[in-house]
């Protein structure tokens, strides 16, 4: 008996099942750290499904989460990372672009630019590349802050094993590429 995996198809013998094809997405994922993680997307196939010890399934997916701009913003708002307070954030595919306020005797706005960058294939980490108010370095504030956080994203938090592959800031979102692998394996 042969199937192609173009096509989905549901196989049960002796509660062993056989899915051509799983696509689900998850959405408002909230990671450990309070970032929150817009939208989770894992397809691919085919996948094996043991349904007495899923624990020992087997399959390699396609593993793509969005964290938007927004989302980035309310975080830092509770973060308020050095005292800065009420972020505008821009995604482009230089960084994270960061716009504040620092309020020291007055109202002083704060600048700063971060990538999301790999450390391993299973962890993601805040580079802060500039941070400044008119003039007066952030940067050292800020960046303890982000030791403490950092890995600010790490494989161990998705519902299934996750490798990092890639994160690309484009237009308005960060995304996290890499594959979801079941070796089926105790």
């Amino acid at each position: 008996m042969s199937y192609s995996t173009a096509v989905p198809y549901l196989y049960i013998m002796n509660r062993s099942i056989s899915v051509g094809k799983i696509e689900t997405t998850l959405t408002h994922f909230m990671s450990p750290v309070g970032l929150l993680i817009d939208e989770v997307k894992i397809h691919g196939g085919p996948v094996f499904v043991n349904s007495g010890q899923l624990h020992l399934s087997k399959g390699e997916f396609e593993f793509i989460a969005k964290v938007r701009a927004k989302s980035i913003e309310v975080f830092l708002e509770e973060l308020s990372p050095a005292g800065l307070h009420t972020f505008q954030v821009t995604v482009t595919e230089q960084g994270i672009e960061m716009n504040a306020i620092k309020t020291v005797i007055v109202p002083i706005p704060a600048k700063a630019l971060a990538v999301l960058k790999m450390d391993s294939e299973d962890a993601l980490s805040v580079d802060l590349i500039s941070a400044e108010a008119m003039g007066a370095g952030l940067k050292n504030l800020v960046a303890t802050k982000l030791t403490e956080l950092n890995p600010i994203v790490t494989a161990d938090i998705f519902p299934v094993p996750v490798e990092f592959s890639e994160v690309r800031h484009t237009d308005g979102e960060v995304l996290i590429i890499g594959k979801a692998v079941l070796t089926g394996e105790a």
